[in-house]
């Protein structure tokens, strides 16, 4: 799909827009036409660009993944988001006796106060977690974790354990480091123009 914004001649801009044009078309794809077995195929097989199809295969990974992994959780009334949230505070806590507070996972997990407090509103009314002030500052409530937590937390660790086997089918260890290490020079020069900013 060519963008209509090609009336350049500079052809380095034009593969710049084609390749956005590209990128932006499959990774707003429906997840229900990703169901659909050959759709995911025939769209990534339509791409010429590697680096759109990587990208773009990238996304849809994240996409179906979010969306099984939502569907599984909904059985015990939990959302990805809180399951990682509560995964981190029970680990955190196995290691050491500390305080975790809703400002350090604002910034363990990148998202805003308001956001934050909505996944801890809900955990709470869940009876996952409770909040009590913290011993150094009373205004910064610390977060502790429910002793039932622990048989959630093993649930949730079988199912991911059940999902690796599943998706890692039919690829050698090799090909999984070399796929390690591709991705995690991807992150480096994402989080490199972050720092830039």
């Amino acid at each position: 799909m060519r963008s209509a914004l090609l009336f350049h001649d500079d052809g380095e801009e034009r593969a710049v827009l084609e390749f956005q044009d590209e990128f932006l078309k499959l990774h707003h794809m429906d997840i229900c036409s990703l169901e659909d077995g050959g759709a995911i195929d025939r769209n990534l097989d339509a791409v010429d660009d590697v680096r759109v199809r990587i990208m773009a295969t990238m996304g849809l990974i994240d996409k179906l993944m979010k969306n099984r992994f939502d569907r599984e959780l909904e059985r015990v009334g939990l959302t990805i988001s809180q399951v990682q949230v509560l995964i981190y505070i029970l680990r955190e806590q196995r290691k050491k006796d500390r305080e975790i507070t809703a400002k350090e996972l604002e910034q363990r997990f990148r998202v805003s106060n308001p956001t934050m407090s909505g996944i801890l509103r809900r955990l709470e009314k869940k009876d996952f977690i409770k909040r009590k002030p913290g011993s150094l500052d009373k205004r910064n409530k610390q977060i502790c974790i429910k002793s039932d937590v622990e048989k959630l937390y093993r649930l949730v660790e079988d199912r991911v354990a059940q999902e690796n086997e599943r998706l890692f089918q039919g690829i050698t260890k090799e090909e999984l480091q070399c796929l390690a290490k591709c991705l995690t020079q991807i992150l480096r020069n994402i989080d490199q123009d972050r720092k830039e900013e």
